[in-house]
């Protein structure tokens, strides 16, 4: 065998099943060891439907009249849901994966360049359906939201999808925060997209507006369209898409440029 064939053999490209498979057994076990990990499964998948429970009994929710009121804060719920493993996973673990190395080890072994991007969105989109789909069931057990097979899977695929725009942003923070304190500034930034977009509790009139600011704002209007509210739907569901969207690409586009730098 010749150098030549030899050489042609090593630069050929790798078949389409192969690569597949590379993409499939990443996301496989960016799940496995996501879930593996009980400070990122326990907040990602427990902590919606406890806290959905916990003010559904305490503050009485479960009991309202209206059954908006309900939508209302299943809804947000669902959208927290969707926040929690993008901002978390990305914003944390890539900051802490860079810090140690291990982003630059990805990029010289030899795998598809976004097998590890993709794998760990799937991670977030699996472990949001999970959580809604928890929620759900316990929503149903307890009569406390009115929803058809239809809706709960409508809702689910809503939500989980909406988890991207989130990767989104937690990849950004993960690229200009060093792994000390990419946990401080993921919380911060949180608690802040929650509390601004009015998930839980209507903001004061004088400054409502700044909804508008807060992608969890536009998933949770698409998600209480999705199950029939009417209420609390504040324009058309294009103009979120396109606004999530938005954030997507602009988010990606600064964590690509942030990255290169790198090298």
């Amino acid at each position: 065998m010749s150098i030549t064939t030899v050489a042609s053999q090593v630069n050929a490209p790798m078949p389409t099943s192969r690569v597949i498979h590379c993409y499939v057994t990443e996301a496989k076990y960016a799940f496995l060891r996501a879930i593996r990990n009980p400070g990122f499964s326990i907040p990602t998948l427990l902590f919606p439907l406890m806290f959905y429970l916990l003010v559904g009994f305490v503050f009485r929710a479960f009991q309202a009249t209206d059954p908006n009121v309900s939508f209302f804060m299943f809804c947000g719920f669902a959208t927290m849901a969707a926040m929690t493993p993008g901002m978390f996973g990305f914003g944390i673990g890539f900051a802490l994966e860079r810090e140690q190395g291990l982003f630059r080890y990805k990029r010289a072994v030899p795998m598809p360049p976004f097998a590890a991007l993709l794998a760990s969105v799937a991670m977030s989109v699996v472990s949001t359906a999970i959580a809604v789909t928890l929620m759900a069931g316990a929503a149903l057990a307890l009569g406390s939201v009115k929803l058809s097979i239809l809706q709960v899977l409508t809702v689910v695929a809503v939500v989980s999808l909406g988890a991207i725009p989130f990767c989104s942003i937690g990849l950004w923070l993960g690229s200009i925060c060093s792994g000390r304190a990419a946990p401080a500034i993921t919380n911060v930034i949180y608690i802040v997209l929650i509390y601004f977009s009015g998930l839980f509790i209507p903001l004061p009139e004088g400054i409502r507006v700044v909804v508008l600011g807060s992608p969890a704002f536009y998933l949770d209007q698409l998600a209480l369209a999705s199950i029939g509210a009417q209420n609390f739907i504040v324009g058309s569901a294009v103009n979120h898409v396109v606004v999530l969207l938005g954030v997507t690409v602009l988010f990606l586009g600064l964590a690509t440029r942030r990255l290169a730098r790198e090298g």
